[in-house]
């Protein structure tokens, strides 16, 4: 085993908490400006289950309208949130099935879609 093995996957697990604390936040946030009663139970749920994430984005979202524009620190959560979640997905997809080779690319794949993520929704108001 490589003496830098226990930096990366620290570093992979650290990312890890990172964008959860920001799934968390842009929930919350953008369920406030929603004008949901419980933005907490969101908060905290969403992250920890895909399922009632994907239920938030896909369908919750599309029945309430915005009551305010996105402020600067959801649009930045939501950065992170993207680049996190689409890095994930780009070394799930790249890699073999291996937890730790994962682990390892996921930091690379989420610098490389920073740029992206910053790009979709600072820079053309989109929100995720």
């Amino acid at each position: 085993m490589s003496p830098a093995f226990p930096l990366i996957t620290t570093l992979g697990t650290i990312l890890l908490l990172v964008v959860s604390v920001a799934v968390s936040v842009w929930v919350a946030l953008d369920a406030r400006a929603r004008g949901n009663p419980h933005p907490l139970f969101w908060a905290v749920f969403a992250p920890l289950s895909g399922v009632l994430l994907l239920y938030y984005v896909g369908w919750w979202r599309r029945k309430h309208d915005r009551e305010r524009s996105p402020s600067r620190r959801e649009q930045y959560a939501a950065v992170v949130a993207v680049a996190g979640v689409g890095g994930f997905l780009v070394s799930a997809v790249v890699l073999p099935p291996d937890p730790v080779s994962q682990m390892l690319f996921w930091p690379v794949a989420f610098v490389a879609c920073l740029p992206v993520a910053y790009w979709l929704i600072v820079r053309r108001h989109i929100t995720p």
